[in-house]
């Protein structure tokens, strides 16, 4: 067997109740979900999708204000990181 790492990662309960419920109808768990994840990390050199704050016009009409909170909190850690490693 290989050998294998521990990721921790802080969900809140809730939400992590609800992905646990999408994942079981997909026939996966949390562990298969974060390997796919990182595959497709390591895959495309980066994270596998756009981040990036919706037009005003879709936030005002379709993303929850938790959404758009933690896409906003997403954008900003992430312009951060690349300023840290841009130099």
């Amino acid at each position: 067997m290989s050998r294998t790492a521990t990721v921790r990662a802080m969900i809140d309960p809730e939400k992590k109740e609800r992905v646990a419920q999408i994942l079981s109808r997909l026939g996966i768990n949390h562990s298969e979900a974060i390997n796919i994840f990182y595959s497709l990390i390591e895959e495309y050199q980066g994270i596998p999708f756009n981040i990036q704050l919706p037009s005003k016009e879709a936030a005002n009409n379709n993303v929850s204000p938790e959404i758009l909170g933690l896409l906003k909190e997403s954008v900003n850690k992430n312009h951060r990181l690349g300023e840290l490693l841009a130099k």
